[in-house]
């Protein structure tokens, strides 16, 4: 086990602007699970290929949920990468909690942090990532300068370390003539969104609309987050899973144990409500004021904490957390390539969320 002080020195390389001011805790150790890999990643592509298969439907919800001009962007090559949120029920078996489409967040990062806790280079993340890029094409990253901008940057460095052709920047810097996109002189043939596409304006995506690009993020794909599509995905690690609806309300209000609500279109933990944890009063009320919001009732599962040791406050602490099981699975056209670093996210909170309190770890794949 590395110090605290000799592993955090390893990381500041992940973050070549502010060299790790944001010092997420991360587990010391890597997580075994007594899983059937292959059999994880087959059903998760295949809930995928089920959800791709709802694209009207998709498209439609976008159109509610973000504004009516950002399906414009949308090309049905369905190319990026998906992070599954999975947990263990009580019989230890994996069951698909929701599905991340819009941002993986720290993307490349993950190699980094995973290399430090196994002692050695691990790049399966890159080298995945670089298979939706060709080297004969202008690649152009384009990020929102927000307050975290190292992984934007990190990932500009790795694909220009492996002689991709590669720029970063924001939209303002893009100049739109003739049918094209440059930068600077420089003819963009590949856009790839590491900003939120669903923020652009109407004007700003005219503008892409109307230029020769292939984008990597594909906005498409952003439009299978909404939670509500797995009600129509039949598999084994598909728990139970409803719109709130009156056909389904008392049902929801009697039976405390079993369920969770969450809104089918907001991130993070924002308003997910663990049933088991509110008084009868509070349940019926959160029903019957959010029946007609987009909410789901979703089966709850049961989980139970365990103790690890992290590297946090300058030292390495023994904590109980919760934890769940993130597989990041890399598409293109619509075809899976294979799954990278499977990030194991923990929390003292049974919402399991970095933001909503703690950090990470990851499941061992050498």
């Amino acid at each position: 086990m590395k110090s605290y002080d000799d592993f955090r020195a390893e990381l500041k390389s992940a973050y070549p602007i502010t060299h790790w001011e944001l010092k997420l805790p991360i587990a010391v150790n890597l997580e075994n699970f007594d899983i059937d890999f292959d059999k994880l990643i087959k059903n998760l592509d295949n809930i995928m290929q089920q959800l791709f298969a709802k694209k009207d439907q998709a498209k439609k919800i976008s159109k509610t949920a973000f504004a009516s001009w950002f399906t414009d962007l949308f090309t049905w090559e369905f190319t990026w990468i998906v992070r599954f949120d999975t947990m263990f029920n009580q019989n230890w078996e994996l069951k698909l909690v929701e599905v991340n489409t819009k941002w993986p967040d720290w993307l490349l990062m993950h190699d980094n942090t995973y290399s430090a806790l196994l002692d050695r280079e691990n790049n399966r993340n890159l080298d995945l990532f670089v298979e939706l890029f060709d080297k004969e094409e202008y690649i152009f990253i384009m990020y929102e300068n927000a307050w975290f901008i190292d992984s934007h940057f990190l990932e500009y460095e790795k694909i220009k370390s492996r002689w991709y052709k590669v720029w970063i920047w924001t939209f303002d810097d893009i100049i739109f003539k003739d049918w094209f996109a440059y930068y600077q002189e420089n003819k963009i043939d590949v856009l790839r969104f590491s900003v939120s596409p669903w923020r652009l304006t109407e004007n700003q995506i005219t503008l892409l609309k109307t230029a020769k690009l292939k984008y990597i993020n594909t906005p498409d794909l952003a439009s299978m987050w909404d939670k509500s599509l797995l009600q129509w995905v039949e598999n084994e690690m598909i728990m139970k899973t409803f719109v709130l609806d009156e056909s389904i309300k008392d049902e929801v209000i009697q039976n405390k144990n079993n369920y969770v609500i969450k809104p089918t279109n907001k991130d993070e933990w924002n308003w997910v409500y663990i049933w088991i944890d509110l008084s009868q009063s509070e349940r019926e009320s959160l029903i019957n004021k959010n029946i007609w919001k987009q909410y789901l009732a979703q089966e709850y599962i049961k989980v139970s904490p365990k103790t690890t040791q992290i590297y946090l406050d300058w030292e390495i602490k023994k904590s109980e957390v919760y934890y769940d099981c993130c597989p990041h699975i890399f598409y293109k056209n619509w075809k899976m390539i294979w799954c990278g670093q499977i990030l194991v996210r923990y929390s003292r909170n049974k919402i399991v969320n970095v933001l909503k309190w703690w950090g990470i770890w990851y499941m061992k794949q050498d």
